[in-house]
């Protein structure tokens, strides 16, 4: 088992913005993000940025750390017991239907049998759900004092993942206003990416980003996770061995020069009308 991972990022996330502002703040670090940009676009920046996110685990959990992503098409069920339940479905479908196109990995939404289960539900019920789907151990009570949301997935002997769970506190997300993030962050990171950094940026991943939804940055380590130039089991030097040929790919296809525009195609933002 994967241990789980809480979602701690600082009150600057926002779920939704003002379009006016995003363009007039825009306008303002035009310069800046275009350097950004750059920086992130460059082969050991994307190659350290990968290592950081998929090959290390946050609290301790580093020993023998194996790459992991799903191998089988993913059966996504949405446990949505509060809120506003047709709006928080639609929500759920938009960024999952985002993720399958970025990675080509295949997630269907089920009623039965699934092996990822999404909880939508109050911050007072979150303690019985972890229990049930995640476990009770120390690491879960420290998620559950420290955290907003709240993730993990378990891998098979081939460090495959074959299951998942989120739990997302509907009531508390939205008075923190994280409930956005909390849907892309989680879901993006049971693809195979569950670490947090602050040396990577601009990503959902860095919790001193702004960023409540995938960066050009994010959608090429999608990409990376599901080339066919890694395979689930892989250690970090086997990774990094691998890595040059999925970049060089990515690379040669567009998909890293026309990152930011790539991301937005069917996206939740786009949904979202930001």
């Amino acid at each position: 088992m994967i241990p789980w991972r809480p979602l701690t990022g600082l009150a600057i996330r926002h779920g939704a913005r003002c379009r006016g502002l995003c363009l007039w703040l825009a306008s303002l670090l035009c310069l800046p993000t275009a350097l950004a940009a750059e920086r992130w676009q460059s082969d050991d920046y994307l190659t350290q940025s990968f290592l950081e996110i998929a090959m290390k685990r946050e609290y301790g959990h580093e020993q023998h750390v194996r790459f992991s992503r799903w191998q089988s098409p993913i059966r996504l069920k949405l446990i949505n017991e509060y809120g506003d339940k047709p709006l928080q479905a639609e929500v759920v479908k938009v960024q999952s239907q985002h993720l399958a196109r970025i990675t080509g990995q295949p997630i269907k939404l089920v009623e039965t049998n699934p092996n990822l289960t999404l909880i939508m539900t109050q911050r007072k019920q979150m303690a019985n759900w972890a229990g049930r789907t995640i476990g009770k151990d120390g690491s879960v009570k420290i998620a559950l004092k420290e955290g907003i949301c709240l993730a993990n997935f378990a891998t098979n002997a081939h460090f495959e993942i074959t299951r998942a769970t989120i739990i997302i506190p509907v009531d508390y997300s939205r008075d923190k206003g994280r409930f956005l993030d909390c849907v892309v962050e989680e879901l993006t990171q049971v693809m195979g990416l569950p670490n947090d950094s602050d040396k990577v940026f601009p990503s959902i991943f860095n919790d001193r980003s702004v960023d409540s939804f995938p960066t050009g940055l994010d959608y090429v380590l999608l990409k990376l996770a599901y080339h066919p130039a890694l395979q689930a089991g892989m250690n970090a030097d086997e990774v990094r061995s691998a890595l040059p040929i999925a970049l060089k790919a990515l690379r040669a296809n567009g998909d890293i020069t026309q990152a930011n525009q790539r991301v937005q195609i069917e996206s939740l933002k786009r949904w979202a009308g930001l």
